[in-house]
Order: C-alpha cells, then structure tokens, then sequence
C-alpha cells in the first residue's frame, strides 16, 4: 500500500513558502530565535495573531474528550441557495396545459429540456432544469413508464381525483340552479408598468430608463355568471415582508371581507369557490401530532369515539390519529360560510384555469 500522502493546494503553497524560509535562514542567519510564533509566521506568510488563534484551537481540541472530531476545521462554505423561479397561478395554469398538449402540440413527449424551451418563450420561465424538476413535483407531477421504457410525465392520482371530485360537485350544483361565486386575491402595481414594450428598429429606444412599478396593492373580489357580486371589493397597500402576496392577507382580514363584504351580498344558497391559500385551509381543531403527549393523544380519540386501549403506547395512538383525523378535519372559513346558509367548493391545487376570475385579472392588467 502507498505511504505517498497527497496535499490540497493550499498546503502545498504553505509547504513551499516554509522551505523558502528555511533556505533564507539557512543562507542569512536565523532571525530572533527564541521567538517561535514571530518564525512561524514569517515562514507560512500569515500575521502572528493568526499562528495565535491556530494554536488556541489545537489546545482546546487537545482537551476534548470526542477523539473522533478532527483537530483543525475548514471554514464552512456558504451553501449556494437554490434557485428559486416564482410561478404565479396563472403561470401554472400555463404550465399545467403546455404538460396537457404537449405530445399533440409537438408531437414528442415532454422532456424537461423541451419542456423549459417551451416555458422560457411562454412565460419567460427564468429558473434552471432542476428548479423545473422540483416545481413539478411540488405540483403533483411525477414520470411515469410507458410501453417502450420511455418515461412520460403524468398528473399524480390524488391530484386527478381532486380534479375529478371538483369538477362532478360543480355539476351537481349547476343542476341544482345554485349560483355560483369565485372568489380571488390579486395584485397590481400602482404605476401598472409592462415588462415589455415596443421599440423602434432604428435610432434611440424608446424607454430610456427602468421606471419604478409604484406600491404594489392588493385586490380582493368575488364575482359570478352575473358579473362582480356588489359591495365585495377590498383594496388595500401590501406589506412587503413576502414576495407572495397571498402573505399579505390572514385569516383574521379573510373572515371580517367574508362576514362584511361577500356574505351580505350573495344570493340565497350560494356556492363560493376558494383556491388553496393557507388562510382557506386553517383548521377549526387541530389533531394532535408526534410531539403531543400520551394524555392529549387519549382525550382526542376518545372524544372522537375512536375506540383505544389504555395499555397502547404512544406510537400506537398517533397511528390511530393519522388514520382517522381526516374525518373530523373542519376549516374556519368552512363553518363560517356554512353557518350563514351557503356552500363553500375548493379548487384543486393549481388548477387557476378552473377559476374564471383568474382571467378577468389577466385581462385587467392587460388593459391597464
């Protein structure tokens, strides 16, 4: 076996910057000899207040008790952050129907190098392939094989069945004659400036400088078959703690539009259709997690009828939560529509095409 031990660069550098000293030494005299750290860093390059901190730290692991930890340690490196390309709703919605047509669109199943081709020209999708790959299947996508091994990218089931469910409950209330209201938030820039413009072939641009956008306000609406629903309006400054502008709303501001603004304005046994923002989705109760104690996990199924041994560990109750909570999942703004006589239908998740609000935003800001 070879005993040939190999050096990083950096400890080749120091290696050479020591024999030069040594060979000074050797050719002029050794300067101040009795000063250890004052030769230490003249020959490695450094200041001695370096050689300073390097042999406190060899002293404080030389006392350690953990003999598996290395004396000396790198500097850590500042991880890279992973790129991060934010798509709106509608640009999922694009995205979801690019996937949807892509085999008879181009005639060639999706890759995601084709696939970002396509994208970077729709929407000016800006993130990398591996960005791509994440928001796919952060969005329900996942590859599957086909006949001839080649592998195809395909909705997961749950994100069809929610799809599926959608759609036949908004069948069944259309039969039934209830109206039906779309609500969304939004937001627009108060100088409503395009990313781009036209420009003349020749001569001097036509934009001279990049404009400031203006505050960026928040738009709240609800509407239907018959238009905007009356009163339903909110608009309000954003904060700009986020670059998500569903941060700016909770579900405190979400109830006081929703009790003062859209109920007292809809028709008896309206149907209000929400997306799947985070103030849509709190919970009325919460189930117990992991981390609760053996005490909280009993009382909750036994509030829930769900039958239990008393001699179960806590393992074994979690296991029976997880397997029932879904039953008794009740949502704050749920019993809150239903209490004043209306029906509450949840999108599925990144499906904006199936809220026809989406567009009327699109078009709004298209046309300043």
């Amino acid at each position: 076996m070879s005993t040939k031990k190999h050096l990083r660069s950096q400890a080749k550098e120091i290696t050479a910057k020591v024999y030069r000293r040594m060979k000074y030494d050797a050719e002029n005299g050794v300067e101040k000899l009795s000063d250890a750290r004052w030769r230490t860093a003249q020959a490695v390059g450094v200041s001695e207040s370096t050689i300073t901190r390097i042999l406190k730290e060899e002293k404080q692991a030389s006392t350690s008790n953990d003999t598996s930890q290395k004396i000396f340690r790198s500097p850590s490196k500042p991880k890279r952050k992973r790129t991060k390309s934010n798509l709106d709703d509608f640009d999922m919605g694009i995205l979801r129907r690019t996937i949807a047509t892509f085999n008879t669109e181009f005639n060639v199943l999706p890759t995601l190098r084709k696939l970002k081709q396509v994208l970077t020209e729709r929407i000016g999708f800006n993130g990398c392939i591996e960005t791509l790959r994440i928001i796919l299947k952060e969005s329900g996508y996942e590859w599957s094989k086909i006949d001839d091994n080649r592998k195809a990218l395909v909705e997961k089931h749950d994100i069809q069945m929610l799809r599926f469910q959608y759609l036949r409950q908004l069948k069944k209330y259309r039969d039934e004659g209830r109206y039906i209201v779309y609500t969304d938030e939004s937001y627009v820039h108060t100088t409503h400036l395009q990313n781009m413009c036209w420009k003349p072939v020749k001569g001097v641009s036509a934009v001279q400088k990049k404009l400031s956008k203006g505050t960026r306000v928040i738009i709240v609406h609800a509407g239907g078959c018959e238009g905007f629903v009356p009163n339903a309006s909110l608009v309000y400054k954003a904060n700009y703690t986020s670059g998500d502008y569903h941060d700016n709303m909770n579900l405190d501001n979400y109830k006081k539009w929703l009790t003062t603004q859209l109920l007292p304005n809809l028709p008896v046994k309206a149907v209000i259709v929400v997306d799947n923002a985070s103030y849509h989705n709190a919970l009325l109760e919460k189930a117990p997690n992991s981390n609760s104690n053996k005490q909280v996990m009993q009382t909750w199924l036994a509030e829930k009828n769900i039958q239990f041994d008393e001699s179960m560990k806590k393992i074994e109750l979690y296991d029976l939560i997880l397997k029932n909570k879904d039953r008794f999942k009740r949502f704050v703004i749920d019993e809150l529509i239903q209490s004043k006589g209306f029906e509450i239908l949840r999108l599925p998740p990144y499906h904006s095409e199936l809220n026809p609000i989406e567009n009327i935003w699109d078009i709004k800001k298209l046309r300043g």
